[in-house]
């Protein structure tokens, strides 16, 4: 499904219509409906962080699924993690030099995506990282730094100290706890955990 963002109210529907296609062309024994929900992040998007989205795949999710098609129970939950889908195009291992001056700290909860706009260099770049990391810490939402290393990382970035910005992270850290935070609510979602 690519992008499923609030932009595709019917994109339950579309997911319908290409499994209705789908799975009577063969015996299957699971299909995975997968979809991205989190978009791509911008500066004008980020101008008040946090900025907060729905999950609209996840919605996709639960709308396929409630419809009790027969084969519902051979559906498999697919996710593209906390990047837009168009992430999975960028060649892997590729480092960019000059980038902008600023990144993202993802937080996924039942309903939302939240980001938060994290500075990669400048004076403020350490206080301005650990408070936005106090500021996803402090979330109701917040699961607890025993569910996962995400949680872990980011309450140990927003609890250091001010004068070293070492373990405050850059993109690869940034994307990387945003990603176990993410995946490991996702699995426990779907188990019921």
């Amino acid at each position: 499904m690519e992008a499923v963002l609030d932009d595709r109210p019917d994109a339950g529907k579309e997911a319908l219509r290409a499994l209705d296609a789908l799975i009577p062309l063969t015996v299957w024994r699971s299909a995975v409906l997968l979809g991205g929900g989190v978009p791509r992040a911008t500066a004008d998007m980020l101008e008040d962080s946090p900025w907060e989205g729905p999950r609209a795949e996840w919605r996709m999710w639960h709308e396929v699924r409630a419809m009790g098609r027969a084969y519902a129970s051979m559906l498999r939950y697919g996710d593209y993690g906390v990047q837009h889908p168009s992430a999975l195009a960028q060649a892997l291992g590729v480092t960019r030099k000059g980038g902008p001056p600023w990144g993202v700290l993802r937080y996924t909860t039942e309903s939302s995506y939240l980001l938060f706009k994290v500075l990669t260099r400048g004076d403020d770049r350490i206080a301005v990282n650990r408070g936005m990391a106090r500021q996803i810490i402090e979330l109701p939402e917040f699961r607890g730094t025993g569910t996962g290393e995400g949680e872990r990382w980011l309450s140990d970035c927003a609890h250091g100290p001010l004068s070293t910005g070492k373990d405050t992270g850059g993109p690869a850290e940034w994307l990387w706890a945003g990603n176990v935070q993410h995946m490991t609510y996702v699995v426990r979602s779907l188990s019921g955990g």
